[in-house]
């Protein structure tokens, strides 16, 4: 990367991969530190669920709705292309879900080969199941991404014709679902993860369509502080959670103002995130994360099970969480975690070169839609009941017929890729930063 001429695209932001690419690591290390596992016989847990600090850390460190903005960002670019070039939201839906779900099944399978060994070479059985279960917690990401991806073309028109109308009628929908949840005890809060996600990812369209960088400096640190200060209100008046990553599932109010507040601050940050990204170090560095984004998201959990299967076979102790010891034994645990992750960046990539390219056959919108609902079920399945569920096997054969379907397209006639689908034609040259978990491209 370092030797070969970037070649950026003119509608390629490249402070959107910076901050895609700064978030990976930080995403990466919060699942390390709440791997928490210890007692008699082993278990695992959230090492950081009675960790106080963690609560005013996520005010700031909670950078997922980050990950959404830049994936809107991503979406209605990725989307105005092959529209342009005549390409329909099938074909859209189409390219961006196998581009997905081919790299999440892979890892999926690495997780249950992982624990597979780990059954084989004696674990107890009650620790695996509750190992599995925290391996899977990160996919919920996928599932919501997918979904949020697959309205890209109906939120790109809405956006397009009645952008105003549109952000307020998913933020209303976000905080009456809130409202009718928490006080009149309706049990709809799981509709929020449309809402809030929706309209978060909608923001990321307004980023594209430079709508916050032609606003005064002073009045988008003034916006950031109003969103912070009504998140303020919402805790301390209305009772909320003040603990961010507590309001993930499902999402509150609290998570839309604080993409607000995110894309305010991003925007005052983005001449010089850009001035950054003029340096060689700098895009090299970015690029390189980029191109392994999916990589990083989808295998850390893998690089996690590994580490802990070798902890196991050399009988090195669990310390009890977040004692003294334990958080001296962080620094080689993370350590150990981000050198599989580097060899997994080695070996990663050329397993995937192996899947057949996509035919080039048109199809049906029911069709790419209905693979996507599969995708999300798939993995939603798992998210919920853990790798070592009954119906994980049904789930992971459900996810490959899909990517099968995706892979054949039909039934309908040959057809050229689009831009922007999967197997078109390569956008940028080696050098250039790729896309990582809510790629550009």
């Amino acid at each position: 990367m370092a030797r070969a001429v970037p070649r950026i695209p003119p509608d390629r932001d490249l402070s959107i991969d910076f901050v895609r690419a700064i978030c990976l690591p930080v995403v990466v290390l919060l699942h390390a530190l709440q791997m928490g596992i210890a007692g008699d016989p082993l278990r695992a847990f959230n090492a950081l669920a009675e960790w106080k600090p963690l609560t005013a850390i996520t005010w700031v460190g909670m950078i997922m709705p980050t990950f959404f903005i830049a994936g809107g960002f991503a979406g209605i670019t990725t989307w105005r292309r092959v529209h342009g070039a005549g390409g329909s939201a099938a074909e859209y839906i189409r390219g961006r879900m196998l581009r997905l779900a081919r790299p999440v099944l892979l890892a999926m399978l690495a997780v249950l080969l992982t624990l597979g060994v780990l059954a084989l070479c004696g674990a107890d059985p009650g620790f695996l199941r509750s190992f599995a279960f925290r391996l899977a917690e990160p996919l919920w990401f996928i599932a919501v991404y997918a979904i949020c991806t697959s309205f890209v073309p109906l939120m790109a028109a809405l956006h397009r014709r009645a952008a105003w109308a549109t952000y307020f009628a998913l933020a209303g929908g976000a905080v009456a679902v809130d409202l009718a949840d928490r006080y009149l005890h309706v049990p709809i809060g799981a509709l929020n993860w449309l809402f809030v996600w929706l309209f978060v990812q909608q923001l990321g369209f307004g980023v594209r369509d430079q709508w916050y960088s032609r606003r005064p400096r002073w009045l988008l640190l003034l916006l950031a502080l109003v969103a912070y200060g009504l998140m303020a209100v919402a805790v301390f008046g209305m009772g909320y959670d003040p603990d961010m990553i507590a309001n993930l599932n499902p999402p509150t109010v609290l998570l839309l103002l604080l993409g607000l507040a995110q894309v305010y601050l991003f925007t005052l940050l983005q001449p010089t995130i850009r001035a950054a990204m003029r340096m060689r170090p700098v895009l090299v560095t970015i690029g390189a994360l980029g191109t392994f984004g999916m990589v990083v998201y989808l295998w850390h959990t893998v690089a996690m099970a590994v580490v802990v299967g070798v902890q196991l076979a050399l009988g090195l102790p669990f310390p009890p969480v977040l004692t003294p010891t334990w958080w001296i034994t962080r620094v080689p645990w993370v350590l150990a975690i981000v050198v599989v992750i580097a060899l997994l960046c080695l070996v990663v990539p050329r397993l995937e070169r192996v899947w057949p390219p996509e035919r080039r056959r048109s199809m049906p919108l029911a069709g790419a839609v209905t693979c996507a609902a599969v995708l999300v079920v798939s993995v939603g399945w798992v998210l919920t009941q853990g790798y070592l569920s009954w119906g994980t096997g049904v789930a992971i054969a459900l996810l490959a017929a899909a990517i099968a379907w995706l892979t054949a397209g039909g039934p309908g006639s040959s057809s050229e890729p689009q831009p922007g689908a999967a197997g078109g034609p390569a956008e940028v040259r080696a050098g250039a930063p790729r896309p990582g978990p809510g790629a550009q491209a």
